[in-house]
C-alpha cells in the first residue's frame, strides 16, 4: 500500500495527464487478457526483457507499468532486487498491485504518478535500471523535462532501457497511402497521431531517433538502438502471421538484418539503451 501523504503530483494536477489516466483507466479492463492472446506482443516484450537483463542492477524502476506484467516477471526472477513501478492510471496501478499480491510479491511498490513525480514518490532513492516498454513515453508533456527527471533518479552507473512508438513507420505509411487514407498515413509524421484505437483518441507524439538523441542530450548518451516490426508485424496485425510459424521466424530474422543497416528505425517501435553522460550528475534535493 502507498505511504504517501499530501504529495502534489503531476499525475493528478495536470490536465493532460488526467486525460491520459482516464484513457488508460478504461483500457485497463481487458489489457492483460489482450496481451496474453497476442503472440506478437509477447515476442517483442521478451526481446525487450532480454536486452534489459544484459545489464546488472540491484534496483529497478518501471515507467508505465500497466497491470504489472513486467513487474511480476522481474520480481519473480530477481527476488533480491528492489523493484518499484509507476503508472499515470490509477486503475492500472490497482490491477498491478492485485497481480503482484496474487503472486506473493507485495514487496514491489507501485504508485500512481508520472516520471516527473518519481522524486516525490521515492525520495532519496536512485535506480540502477529504469525501463519503459512500449509507448508510455509517447504520452508525456515535455520529453526534455522527462530526460532531466530520469537523470536525477538513475544511479551514476545505471542504465535506461526505453522504447517509443516510432515516427517513421514505413509499413503503415505505405499501407494507408495505398488505401487513399492520407490523414492516417501521415499522422505520425505530422503529430496528428492519436493512439491505436479507432473509437477513442489520445494525443500522443511519435518519436524519431534524432528526437531521442536531441531531447536526452546532454544528460544521457545512447549506447544501443534497435528497431522492431519493420517486416515482422506490428502488434495490432498479429493475425497476419501465425505464432511460431516459418513466416514469423523469417520476418523476425529480416528485422534483425535491417538493424544492421541505416534503416533500423523504420518500424513500429524503437528501443534505446542509454547511459548517464559523464559530468552531468544532478544534485538531488
Amino acid at each position: 500500500m502507498s505511504a504517501l501523504h499530501d504529495v502534489k503530483l503531476q499525475a493528478s494536477s495536470d490536465d493532460y495527464y488526467r486525460k491520459v489516466a482516464a484513457y488508460y483507466d478504461q483500457d485497463a479492463r481487458d489489457f492483460l487478457e489482450r496481451y496474453q492472446q497476442n503472440h506478437v506482443l509477447q515476442r517483442i516484450r521478451n526481446d525487450f526483457r532480454q536486452i534489459t537483463e544484459q545489464f546488472s542492477f540491484r534496483s529497478m524502476l518501471e515507467v508505465g507499468c500497466g497491470p504489472g506484467v513486467d513487474l511480476r516477471y522481474f520480481a519473480q526472477k530477481y527476488p533480491t532486487v528492489e523493484i518499484v513501478g509507476i503508472d499515470v492510471s490509477g486503475e492500472m496501478v490497482r490491477r498491478a498491485r492485485h497481480l503482484l499480491a496474487q503472486n506473493g510479491l507485495q514487496q514491489v511498490q507501485v504508485e500512481v504518478g508520472t516520471v516527473e513525480d518519481v522524486e516525490q514518490l521515492f525520495p532519496h532513492r536512485t535506480f540502477d535500471m529504469i525501463y519503459c516498454y512500449f509507448g508510455a513515453l509517447n504520452t508525456v508533456k515535455d520529453l526534455r523535462q522527462v530526460a532531466h527527471a530520469l537523470r536525477r533518479v538513475v544511479s551514476p552507473n545505471g542504465t535506461l532501457v526505453l522504447t517509443f512508438v516510432n515516427r517513421w513507420y514505413v509499413f503503415d505509411l505505405l499501407f494507408y497511402l495505398l488505401r487513399g487514407n492520407y490523414r492516417r498515413a501521415f499522422s505520425r509524421i505530422t503529430n496528428r497521431w492519436a493512439g491505436y484505437s479507432p473509437v477513442k483518441q489520445l494525443e500522443s507524439t511519435c518519436r524519431s531517433a534524432r528526437e531521442i538523441k536531441h531531447y536526452f542530450h546532454p544528460h544521457f548518451q545512447i549506447v544501443r538502438k534497435k528497431g522492431y516490426s519493420i517486416f515482422f508485424p506490428a502488434w495490432y496485425r498479429q493475425h497476419r502471421v501465425a505464432s511460431n510459424s516459418k513466416l514469423a521466424h523469417w520476418l523476425w530474422r529480416m528485422d534483425q538484418w535491417m538493424n544492421k543497416t541505416p534503416f533500423w528505425n523504420i518500424g513500429e517501435y524503437s528501443l534505446y539503451v542509454l547511459k548517464p553522460a559523464k559530468g552531468t550528475g544532478e544534485d538531488r534535493r
